[in-house]
């Protein structure tokens, strides 16, 4: 039983080192690449939204990035009695972000706004913020939490995004 035992915590020894030393480790910004995709569930869009993010400025620890998503809703949609959405309303969020940080992880902090549109004569514009963080893992898979409270009909409401993606680079 012992020898079961300790050729099992051998295994586990040799299983965490060899990942520890396969993992490459982000420095800083400049060994991220240019763009960004992501699906948003929440967020800026208030529902879910496709988004394209570019890479504007780049500097070792900090970083400037402009984004344009789109959603589309089809049916009326009502969330924690806090945002409603009108049936067929395309979602589409406008922000620029500025990221903060050492390593593959990331702070944001943003403005920008989302236009609500059922038609060309029916649209809205929303003043969002965005407070975040962000993980870009070596295998270049984007995770984002933020915190992005709008104000819609003169009422500020606080509100949370989920967003999974992939940084890359056109070649």
């Amino acid at each position: 039983m012992v020898k079961i035992k300790n050729t099992i915590w051998l295994l586990i020894a040799i299983f965490i080192s060899t990942n520890i030393q396969a993992q490459e480790e982000h420095t800083d910004f400049k060994s991220m690449a240019l763009n960004n995709w992501y699906v948003e569930l929440g967020g800026a869009s208030m529902f879910y939204s496709m988004n394209y993010e570019k890479f504007l400025f780049k500097s070792e620890y900090t970083a400037l990035v402009g984004r344009v998503g789109i959603g589309y809703n089809p049916l009326d949609y009502t969330f924690l009695n806090k945002v409603y959405l009108d049936r067929n309303t395309v979602m589409t969020p406008f922000s620029t972000q500025f990221l903060i940080g050492k390593g593959k992880e990331k702070f944001e902090f943003g403005i920008g706004f989302t236009l609500l549109a059922k038609s060309i004569k029916e649209r809205e514009v929303v003043p969002i913020g965005i407070l975040g963080f962000r993980v870009v893992d070596t295998n270049k898979i984007l995770l984002r939490i933020s915190y992005t409270p709008f104000i819609r009909d003169g009422k500020y409401t606080d509100w949370w995004g989920v967003s999974l993606g992939k940084n890359f680079n056109f070649k």
